[in-house]
C-alpha cells in the first residue's frame, strides 16, 4: 500500500501528528491510528494509558474492521452491547472508529475509545475532520 523506508516513516509520522492533535482537541480518549496492511491493521501511533492492541487481524474482526469493511465511521455509544467490540479494558464505555480514505480505499482507521463516558457530537465532528485531513496527507505518499 505504501512504499517502504522513507515513505513508511513519513506515513507513521503523519499518523502520529494526527493522534497528538486529537489528544489536544478531545477530553481523555484512548487514541490509535491503525494502518491497513493487507489483512491486518497495525497500530502505528497511539496515545493511551490502558492496554494496547498492536495488531488486529481481519479474522479477529472488531469495530475497526467493520469500519474498513463498510468504509464509514462507526459510532458505538455502549461497547458492552456491541458484539464486534474487542475488549481491552473494562473502563471503556464508547468508541468512535473513523476510516482514513485515499482514492476510495480505506488505508487506515483512527480509533478512539472513551473511558467512563459517551462521546458527544463535537467529538464526532473533530474525528471526522481528523480522518479527512489524514487521508489527504497520506494521499501524497501512496505508491
Amino acid at each position: 500500500m505504501f512504499a517502504p523506508d522513507k515513505r513508511e516513516r513519513e506515513v507513521v509520522a503523519a499518523c502520529d501528528r494526527s493522534v497528538l492533535q486529537l489528544g489536544r482537541d478531545l477530553e481523555d480518549p484512548e487514541i490509535s491510528c491503525l494502518l491497513r496492511e493487507g489483512d491486518r491493521l497495525r497500530n502505528v501511533a497511539h496515545r493511551s494509558r490502558l492496554r494496547l492492541i498492536f495488531e488486529i487481524r481481519r479474522e479477529q474482526g472488531g469495530i475497526v474492521w467493520r469500519t474498513v469493511d463498510r468504509s464509514e465511521i462507526q459510532l458505538v455509544e455502549d461497547v458492552r452491547r456491541d458484539p464486534d467490540y474487542l475488549t481491552t479494558d473494562p473502563s471503556i464505555r464508547s468508541e468512535i472508529a473513523a476510516p482514513v480514505v485515499v482514492e476510495n480505499d480505506v488505508v487506515a482507521v483512527i480509533d478512539l475509545e472513551f473511558p467512563d463516558r459517551v462521546f458527544g457530537e463535537a467529538d464526532v465532528a473533530t474525528v471526522r475532520r481528523a480522518a479527512a485531513r489524514l487521508g489527504a496527507e497520506l494521499a501524497r505518499y501512496r505508491s
